[in-house]
């Protein structure tokens, strides 16, 4: 993992929403309505957490994960098919790429250098394809193996840049899902600290 101020400071958030969670948790000694909703709300803060800061840590920092690590995907409408029945997923939240054959069976996936922002992939040929980044107004072209061919700064904006993209449905299990979009990381966070308003929790000061 690439060590920068962004990736400290993310790392700092997440440790923070853990260590509170973990504690409330930890601070629940009877068992009554209150302590359940309590480590509801312990384990939807540090999902979310994961979630949202995991995402986040992804699309800034270089060499997170393997390219073996498939990060859950669900169903997506900007995936490009290539010539041999290839399917390519931008992950735009993470700042990676994951590469599928024609059943849908996972491949490989790998970190892009899009500066944190969103990018369109267009095909190159039948093992080949351009990655357009909106930050940096740079044009990558990788194989179908995560190996970079060529890098150089684009002309022309970003918008106009046209990207014949599919809809595809990537089998995911029902306990990932919460991790395919920072929108559900988001909502199971917020129902977490929810939770914690009903209970009181939210307002007890810890000694």
């Amino acid at each position: 993992m690439e060590i920068n101020f962004h990736s400290i400071l993310t790392l700092t958030m997440l440790a923070v929403f853990i260590v509170l969670a973990i504690r409330i948790a930890l601070a629940q000694k009877i068992f009554t309505w209150k302590s359940t909703l309590n480590f509801i709300a312990s384990a939807c803060l540090i999902i979310g957490a994961l979630g949202i800061f995991g995402s986040d840590l992804t699309a800034y920092t270089r060499g997170s994960f393997s390219k073996s690590f498939e990060w859950p995907i669900g169903n997506v409408n900007y995936a490009i098919e290539l010539s041999d029945g290839t399917i390519v997923i931008p992950l735009k939240p993470t700042g990676r790429i994951q590469v599928y054959d024609p059943a849908l069976e996972f491949q490989r996936g790998w970190h892009i250098d899009a500066g944190g922002g969103t990018f369109k992939l267009v095909p190159a040929d039948d093992s080949s394809f351009y990655v357009y980044t909106a930050r940096n107004a740079m044009k990558y072209l990788y194989d179908t193996n995560g190996v970079l061919q060529s890098s150089e700064e684009y002309s022309g904006s970003y918008v106009d840049v046209i990207s014949q993209t599919i809809q595809v449905s990537i089998p995911t299990p029902f306990y990932l899902l919460i991790f395919t979009k920072p929108t559900y990381s988001w909502i199971v966070g917020l129902m977490g600290l929810l939770l914690l308003f009903i209970t009181g929790e939210a307002f007890t000061k810890k000694t």
